[in-house]
């Protein structure tokens, strides 16, 4: 008898293929999920979202070849959705082919403009999606004058610290105030706007004023780190990828009132921006410390500042410093890098804007100091250079003298810091210092002032300061300071601070004796106060900073011309002090397409690096480049050529891994210099922790007329060598 047709099993439905295959997907199973795909699609051709998980499981079984025709085929049938073109970027930036991957990014952003990670990705591949250079070189742009047409704060670092932290300290203080002050006075300027960069993205991207002044507000009342009202504030205001470029103008003036040596990339980041809109730019310098005293600092610290140090010299049309002694200090530092530039003084000081009963009941609230308990306080970061040592060294002396009972507690407020470890050590072993000597950190400012109200004086030592804040706002509370006679203190102090011989112990000891011992010696000394004079508020110093922005003195009229027939090493490992050299080895590399520095030179990206080398040789003058490159992990086809007078042709070598090679390229000098293209294609990659994909290594270089023969003898005796 046959079978009745009705009884054999009905084919899956598309559906249930469809659902066979997400299962296999969500099992890793990726030869079964493309199989079931496969037979969906056989009955839904045009479901796009299927082609692009048939995509996925050919790249996750190794063949992200494979995959590039079905999330090609994706797009074509939904050409308005992101998703597809996406995909084929990720795996083409995953194949090394960087201008196809920056290609299909920067389509699916057009495609989803509102998408922060997008923003973010295409900006990371921006030097591939570049055109070549191809007009003669070109001197950059004369730098704007008269009054600016815009004033752009940057506060870089300033986010950077507040992401990490909430009680600011030091530099971040006077940023606060004078920001502060500026952006809520009425009288500011209608073209003020708030910028920062982002070093692995090279953009300039806009601050959202309104939520900076909210974490602003409440950084000063203090709190918790981890209170969830002052990570949502910060999260939205430090977030670059989800704000627009920043709005700057051509005649704007860029200014830093922070510290930018630790800004990754900053001044190649300010140069790019500078290329195609003509700017100044003003930078403030709080001290010199790490030149001055790099035995206070970490050696990191030291060469990162010594590099932004000498690149100011190149790159900065004023600068801003909070004493007398400071601008001292820059432009001894300064001479030998060039023509300095002009220096404007913006004095610090302390207001008492903070409510006398609301700074008394935060004080309060604090572990130590008790309420009634008499004590002196100490404000400065627990580091070698404030030099607690000292300090306590002296207060141990102070009770050996004069008895426990007669020596009141101090209250050291900062966080620990470089080199603390002898301060307390001495601290953690003496039991009579435990019992007298307290310290802690994250003290609101509202907290601080009320110290300042309670305390008998203050104590402020150093080996080194710009000015010193905490002087300032002691003499400003009316309470006298202890402070060494030395460098920016002696102008912080001069409204009536008591000195004492720097690094003297025995003098620190009987000015302290003097004040504890003495209190009607210690009142008339603190009648003698101007407070007035300390209590300069920080609108006064808002006030400063604008006029000195608003009428800006004209740098050094002398080019920035790159020295000809020296070696110039392109690492960034230095003796500590700021060089010419340093200076230029941060000049020269122009565009994207290079990565950071490093101790033994710079390694540029996939891509067109460019040397940019000002120069003053007549046009058409015949010049020589002496290179020395280094080859990158896996074999490198080079090519290169000169722009001076006209685009030369492109020059071809192949570095083989491990090679160190010497070349040289002749061009014609340009109007004003020289620049030299890379074109390193699509890279190989480095195999670090960054993932990075690298072209050539430049280790140094030497640029000479071809006639000079001393500078060329002088090459091929260090090739020799």
């Amino acid at each position: 008898m046959d079978a009745d047709p009705s009884d054999a099993p009905l084919p899956p439905s598309p559906e249930a293929i469809r659902a066979r295959g997400d299962a296999l997907r969500d099992a890793r199973d990726w030869a079964g999920a493309e199989a079931a795909y496969r037979e969906y699609l056989a009955e839904r051709p045009r479901h796009w979202q299927i082609h692009v998980q048939l995509g996925h499981t050919r790249k996750e079984q190794g063949d992200p070849e494979g995959a590039l025709p079905h999330y090609r085929h994706a797009a074509m049938l939904a050409p308005d959705d992101p998703d597809p073109v996406l995909q084929a970027g990720h795996v083409l930036r995953n194949l090394g082919r960087g201008r196809e991957a920056a290609e299909a990014l920067a389509r699916a952003l057009a495609l989803a403009p509102g998408s922060a990670d997008l923003r973010h990705i295409v900006a990371l591949l921006r030097h591939r999606t570049e055109p070549p250079p191809e007009d003669p070189y070109q001197a950059p742009p004369p730098r704007p004058t008269g009054p600016p047409t815009q004033l752009a704060f940057d506060v870089t670092d300033l986010l950077d610290y507040l992401r990490a932290a909430r009680t600011p300290t030091g530099i971040q203080r006077v940023q606060m105030g004078i920001l502060g002050a500026l952006l809520a006075s009425p009288q500011r300027p209608a073209n003020v706007i708030l910028v920062a960069f982002d070093g692995g993205t090279w953009r300039w991207w806009h601050v959202e004023e309104a939520g900076f002044r909210r974490v602003l507000a409440l950084a000063r009342i203090g709190g918790r780190d981890d209170d969830p009202a002052w990570r949502a504030a910060t999260a939205a205001l430090v977030a670059p990828d989800a704000r627009p470029d920043a709005p700057i103008v051509a005649g704007c003036t860029l200014c830093s009132l922070g510290n930018a040596w630790g800004v990754q990339e900053y001044f190649r980041g300010l140069r790019r921006l500078r290329a195609t809109t003509p700017i100044r730019y003003v930078a403030f310098v709080h001290d010199c410390v790490p030149l001055a005293m790099p035995e206070h600092c970490l050696d990191l610290t030291v060469r990162l500042y010594a590099r932004w140090f000498a690149a100011l010299s190149l790159h900065a049309d004023g600068i801003l410093a909070n004493s007398r002694a400071t601008i001292a200090d820059h432009a001894r530092f300064a001479a030998p890098l060039g023509p300095v530039a002009p220096a404007g003084l913006i004095r610090l000081a302390a207001e008492a804007g903070a409510s006398p009963v609301a700074a008394a009941q935060a004080a309060e609230a604090l572990r130590t100091p008790r309420p009634g308990e008499d004590f002196v306080l100490f404000v400065a970061t627990l580091e070698s250079r404030k030099n607690h040592l000292m300090v306590f060294q002296a207060w141990l002396s102070l009770i050996r003298r004069l008895g426990a009972d007669r020596v009141p507690r101090l209250v050291c407020v900062g966080r620990p810091g470089w080199r603390a470890e002898a301060a307390l050590a001495l601290l953690e072993g003496s039991p009579d210092l435990r019992r007298k000597v307290t310290v802690q950190s994250g003290v609101s400012d509202l907290a601080l002032a009320g110290l300042y109200g309670r305390c008998l004086f203050t104590v402020y030592n150093s080996f080194h300061e710009g000015w010193g804040l905490p002087v300032s706002e002691s003499l400003a509370a009316g309470k006298l300071a202890v402070i060494p006679a030395h460098s920016g203190l002696l102008e912080a102090g001069a409204p009536g601070a008591v000195f004492f011989a720097p690094q003297d112990e025995p003098d620190l000891v009987a000015k302290l004796e003097m004040m504890l011992t003495d209190p009607a010696q210690r009142a008339a000394l603190e009648s003698r106060i101007d407070r007035g004079a300390a209590r300069r508020d920080w609108p006064d110093a808002a006030r400063e900073v604008l006029e000195a922005l608003a009428d800006p003195a004209d740098p050094p009229d002398l080019p920035q011309l790159l020295p000809l027939g020296r070696h110039l090493p392109m690492g960034w490992r230095g003796d500590g002090l700021p060089s010419r050299a340093m200076a230029w080895a941060e000049r020269v590399r122009e565009g994207l397409a290079w990565w950071w520095q490093e101790d033994w030179g710079v390694w540029m990206r996939d891509g067109i690096a460019t040397l940019a080398l000002p120069m003053d040789q007549p046009e058409g003058t015949p010049m020589r480049l002496v290179l020395e490159l280094r080859a990158p992990p896996r074999p490198l086809a080079l090519r290169l050529r000169g722009r001076g007078r006209r685009a030369e042709p492109w020059r071809g070598l192949t570095l083989q891994p491990g090679e160190t090679i010497r070349c040289v390229l002749q061009a014609e000098a340009g109007a004003g210099g020289l620049a030299v293209d890379f074109d390193n294609g699509d890279g190989v990659p480095l195999g670090d922790r960054f993932h990075r994909v690298v072209g050539a290594g430049l280790i140094r270089l030497m640029l000479c007329r071809e006639d000079d023969l001393a500078a060329r003898l002088g090459a091929l005796e260090r090739a020799e060598g």
